[in-house]
Protein backbone atom coordinates (compact mmCIF):
# COMPACT_ATOMS: atom_id res chain seq x y z
CA UNK A 1 0.00 0.00 0.00
CA UNK A 2 2.88 2.03 0.64
CA UNK A 3 4.83 1.87 -2.71
CA UNK A 4 1.61 2.23 -4.31
CA UNK A 5 0.87 5.74 -2.55
CA UNK A 6 4.04 6.52 -3.21
CA UNK A 7 3.88 6.37 -7.08
CA UNK A 8 0.53 7.70 -7.42
CA UNK A 9 1.88 10.84 -6.16
CA UNK A 10 4.93 10.36 -8.08
CA UNK A 11 3.00 10.75 -11.14
CA UNK A 12 1.14 13.84 -9.77
CA UNK A 13 2.62 16.89 -10.66
CA UNK A 14 3.55 18.23 -6.86
CA UNK A 15 5.29 21.34 -6.68
CA UNK A 16 6.88 19.61 -3.29
CA UNK A 17 10.86 18.88 -4.13
CA UNK A 18 10.90 14.65 -4.35
CA UNK A 19 12.95 14.41 -1.05
CA UNK A 20 9.96 16.10 1.09
CA UNK A 21 7.23 14.05 -0.28
CA UNK A 22 9.45 10.75 0.59
CA UNK A 23 10.85 11.68 3.85
CA UNK A 24 9.77 12.64 7.00
CA UNK A 25 7.18 12.96 9.27
CA UNK A 26 4.73 15.01 6.79
CA UNK A 27 5.30 11.95 4.57
CA UNK A 28 3.87 9.69 7.22
CA UNK A 29 0.95 11.64 7.90
CA UNK A 30 -0.02 11.30 4.15
CA UNK A 31 0.13 7.71 4.21
CA UNK A 32 -1.83 7.44 7.29
CA UNK A 33 -4.86 9.30 6.24
CA UNK A 34 -4.34 7.44 2.54
CA UNK A 35 -4.39 4.02 4.22
CA UNK A 36 -7.36 4.97 6.60
CA UNK A 37 -9.23 5.96 3.65
CA UNK A 38 -8.66 3.27 1.67
CA UNK A 39 -9.46 0.91 4.15
CA UNK A 40 -11.88 2.65 6.12
CA UNK A 41 -14.21 4.51 3.56
CA UNK A 42 -13.29 2.16 0.78
CA UNK A 43 -11.78 4.68 -1.74
CA UNK A 44 -9.31 3.23 -4.30
CA UNK A 45 -5.77 3.82 -3.23
CA UNK A 46 -5.07 6.19 -6.08
CA UNK A 47 -7.94 8.10 -4.53
CA UNK A 48 -7.27 8.01 -1.39
CA UNK A 49 -3.46 8.96 -2.05
CA UNK A 50 -4.94 11.63 -3.87
CA UNK A 51 -6.73 13.20 -1.23
CA UNK A 52 -3.93 13.03 1.07
CA UNK A 53 -1.52 14.40 -1.06
CA UNK A 54 -3.72 17.67 -1.68
CA UNK A 55 -4.99 18.02 2.00
CA UNK A 56 -1.91 19.86 2.93
CA UNK A 57 -3.98 22.17 5.17
CA UNK A 58 -5.03 18.94 7.16
CA UNK A 59 -1.41 17.58 7.40
CA UNK A 60 0.12 20.47 8.62
CA UNK A 61 -3.07 20.60 11.45
CA UNK A 62 -2.58 17.27 12.26
CA UNK A 63 1.27 17.60 12.59
CA UNK A 64 1.62 20.41 15.17
CA UNK A 65 -0.42 17.97 17.82
CA UNK A 66 1.64 14.67 16.39
CA UNK A 67 4.98 16.39 16.37
CA UNK A 68 4.04 18.84 18.98
CA UNK A 69 6.31 21.81 19.72
CA UNK A 70 5.27 24.66 22.21
CA UNK A 71 4.96 28.20 21.80
CA UNK A 72 8.06 30.60 22.18
CA UNK A 73 7.19 33.31 24.91
CA UNK A 74 6.85 35.64 21.56
CA UNK A 75 4.99 33.42 19.70
CA UNK A 76 7.06 31.03 17.39
CA UNK A 77 7.24 27.75 17.45
CA UNK A 78 10.16 26.64 19.81
CA UNK A 79 12.16 23.47 17.60
CA UNK A 80 14.07 22.24 20.93
CA UNK A 81 12.07 19.83 23.39
CA UNK A 82 11.91 16.38 21.00
CA UNK A 83 9.48 14.48 22.65
CA UNK A 84 7.11 16.68 24.11
CA UNK A 85 4.06 15.04 24.23
CA UNK A 86 1.68 17.36 26.68
CA UNK A 87 -1.18 14.88 25.47
CA UNK A 88 0.21 11.57 26.09
CA UNK A 89 -0.53 10.33 23.32
CA UNK A 90 2.80 9.08 22.69
CA UNK A 91 3.50 7.26 26.18
CA UNK A 92 4.36 3.65 26.71
CA UNK A 93 0.93 3.06 28.74
CA UNK A 94 -1.49 4.48 26.29
CA UNK A 95 -1.92 1.66 23.94
CA UNK A 96 -5.50 2.36 23.50
CA UNK A 97 -6.78 3.02 19.84
CA UNK A 98 -9.28 6.15 21.81
CA UNK A 99 -10.82 9.76 19.87
CA UNK A 100 -9.57 12.74 21.88
CA UNK A 101 -12.59 14.91 21.21
CA UNK A 102 -10.98 17.95 21.99
CA UNK A 103 -8.19 17.54 19.46
CA UNK A 104 -9.03 15.25 16.88
CA UNK A 105 -10.23 16.07 13.39
CA UNK A 106 -11.81 14.06 10.89
CA UNK A 107 -12.43 13.93 6.67
CA UNK A 108 -15.98 13.30 5.90
CA UNK A 109 -16.10 11.43 2.32
CA UNK A 110 -19.59 12.20 1.08
CA UNK A 111 -20.98 10.23 -1.56
CA UNK A 112 -17.56 8.63 -2.14
CA UNK A 113 -16.07 12.02 -3.79
CA UNK A 114 -16.95 15.52 -2.17
CA UNK A 115 -14.35 15.46 1.47
CA UNK A 116 -14.78 18.00 4.05
CA UNK A 117 -12.44 18.62 6.74
CA UNK A 118 -13.90 18.63 10.03
CA UNK A 119 -12.14 19.50 13.47
CA UNK A 120 -13.26 21.14 16.77
CA UNK A 121 -13.43 25.01 17.04
CA UNK A 122 -11.68 25.37 19.54
CA UNK A 123 -7.37 25.81 18.95
CA UNK A 124 -6.29 21.71 20.05
CA UNK A 125 -2.67 23.03 19.18
CA UNK A 126 -3.03 25.97 21.50
CA UNK A 127 -5.26 23.47 24.35
CA UNK A 128 -1.77 21.43 23.96
CA UNK A 129 0.53 24.19 25.10
CA UNK A 130 -1.67 25.09 27.59
CA UNK A 131 -1.46 21.69 29.17
CA UNK A 132 1.98 21.72 28.37
CA UNK A 133 2.60 25.08 30.48
CA UNK A 134 1.03 23.73 33.77
CA UNK A 135 2.61 20.10 33.35
CA UNK A 136 5.88 22.32 33.63
CA UNK A 137 5.37 24.01 37.02
CA UNK A 138 7.27 22.36 39.56
CA UNK A 139 4.73 21.93 42.08
CA UNK A 140 0.31 22.25 40.92
CA UNK A 141 -0.11 21.14 44.92
CA UNK A 142 1.50 24.32 46.11
CA UNK A 143 -0.64 26.20 43.25
CA UNK A 144 -4.46 25.50 43.78
CA UNK A 145 -5.45 28.04 41.03
CA UNK A 146 -3.24 26.50 38.38
CA UNK A 147 -3.59 22.67 39.38
CA UNK A 148 -7.45 23.65 39.04
CA UNK A 149 -7.19 24.73 35.41
CA UNK A 150 -4.76 22.14 34.73
CA UNK A 151 -7.35 19.81 35.91
CA UNK A 152 -10.10 21.46 33.99
CA UNK A 153 -8.19 21.57 30.88
CA UNK A 154 -7.72 17.38 31.64
CA UNK A 155 -11.44 17.15 31.77
CA UNK A 156 -12.27 18.98 28.54
CA UNK A 157 -10.48 16.62 26.46
CA UNK A 158 -13.23 14.21 26.54
CA UNK A 159 -15.95 16.31 26.40
CA UNK A 160 -18.11 16.64 22.75
CA UNK A 161 -16.23 19.12 21.05
CA UNK A 162 -18.26 21.93 18.74
CA UNK A 163 -16.65 20.94 15.39
CA UNK A 164 -16.37 23.37 12.33
CA UNK A 165 -16.23 21.87 8.75
CA UNK A 166 -15.19 22.94 5.67
CA UNK A 167 -15.59 21.72 1.42
CA UNK A 168 -11.90 20.97 0.80
CA UNK A 169 -12.23 19.20 -2.25
CA UNK A 170 -13.57 16.33 -4.78
CA UNK A 171 -11.93 13.09 -5.87
CA UNK A 172 -12.71 11.43 -9.03
CA UNK A 173 -10.53 8.82 -11.21
CA UNK A 174 -7.00 9.79 -9.00
CA UNK A 175 -7.12 13.27 -9.00
CA UNK A 176 -8.27 15.48 -5.99
CA UNK A 177 -9.79 18.91 -7.37
CA UNK A 178 -9.35 21.28 -4.41
CA UNK A 179 -12.46 23.29 -3.42
CA UNK A 180 -12.16 27.14 -4.81
CA UNK A 181 -10.08 29.56 -2.49
CA UNK A 182 -13.94 31.30 -0.98
CA UNK A 183 -11.14 33.75 0.76
CA UNK A 184 -10.11 35.22 -3.03
CA UNK A 185 -13.54 35.82 -3.82
CA UNK A 186 -15.23 39.46 -3.50
CA UNK A 187 -18.23 38.37 -2.56
CA UNK A 188 -19.04 37.42 1.45
CA UNK A 189 -21.26 34.61 0.30
CA UNK A 190 -18.33 33.12 -1.49
CA UNK A 191 -15.96 33.47 1.98
CA UNK A 192 -18.97 31.87 3.89
CA UNK A 193 -18.69 28.49 1.04
CA UNK A 194 -21.18 25.52 0.40
CA UNK A 195 -20.30 23.84 4.36
CA UNK A 196 -20.45 27.21 6.47
CA UNK A 197 -24.31 26.64 7.57
CA UNK A 198 -23.94 22.64 8.00
CA UNK A 199 -24.66 21.41 11.11
CA UNK A 200 -23.05 18.08 12.36
CA UNK A 201 -26.10 16.03 11.51
CA UNK A 202 -27.15 17.53 8.30
CA UNK A 203 -24.74 14.71 6.54
CA UNK A 204 -27.49 12.52 6.92
CA UNK A 205 -30.46 14.99 5.66
CA UNK A 206 -28.42 16.06 2.44
CA UNK A 207 -26.46 13.06 1.06
CA UNK A 208 -26.84 9.42 0.51
CA UNK A 209 -23.95 8.44 2.74
CA UNK A 210 -20.85 9.87 4.72
CA UNK A 211 -18.45 8.23 6.23
CA UNK A 212 -16.15 10.28 8.78
CA UNK A 213 -12.33 9.28 9.58
CA UNK A 214 -10.55 10.28 12.37
CA UNK A 215 -7.46 11.20 10.46
CA UNK A 216 -5.69 12.46 14.15
CA UNK A 217 -6.21 9.19 15.10
CA UNK A 218 -4.71 7.37 11.81
CA UNK A 219 -1.37 9.23 12.17
CA UNK A 220 -1.30 9.04 16.01
CA UNK A 221 -1.56 4.87 15.41
CA UNK A 222 0.89 5.45 12.87
CA UNK A 223 3.52 7.16 14.62
CA UNK A 224 2.98 5.01 17.28
CA UNK A 225 4.02 1.70 15.31
CA UNK A 226 7.06 3.51 13.60
CA UNK A 227 8.24 4.35 17.37
CA UNK A 228 7.69 0.54 17.87
CA UNK A 229 4.93 1.41 20.74
CA UNK A 230 2.15 -0.95 21.23
CA UNK A 231 -1.12 -0.19 19.63
CA UNK A 232 -4.70 -2.12 20.90
CA UNK A 233 -6.91 -2.14 18.53
CA UNK A 234 -10.53 -1.62 19.56
CA UNK A 235 -13.03 -4.12 20.05
CA UNK A 236 -14.33 -6.91 17.57
CA UNK A 237 -16.86 -4.48 15.08
CA UNK A 238 -14.96 -1.24 15.67
CA UNK A 239 -12.32 0.49 13.62
CA UNK A 240 -9.11 1.67 14.65
CA UNK A 241 -9.69 4.97 12.60
CA UNK A 242 -12.78 5.92 14.39
CA UNK A 243 -14.80 5.01 11.19
CA UNK A 244 -18.52 6.21 11.26
CA UNK A 245 -21.20 5.84 8.64
CA UNK A 246 -24.21 7.62 8.19
CA UNK A 247 -26.45 5.68 5.05
CA UNK A 248 -29.85 7.18 3.87
CA UNK A 249 -32.07 4.46 3.38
Amino acid sequence: MIREALDAWDRQSLTAPVAERHHGAHTCVRLAIAHALHVVVGLPMADSAAIASGSWQVVASLLKIVEFHPLRVNGGARQDGVGMDPLMLFAPHAAEAIPVAAVDEYLDVVDGRRVYWRKPRRDSYALACELHRLSCVTSLEDEPALLEEYLELLASLRAPADHVCEWIGTVAEGRFRPAPDRCAEGSQAMRQGPASTLRAGDFVDNYASTVSVNVSLAARLMKRRALGLPVTEPLPGKNSTGVERRTMR
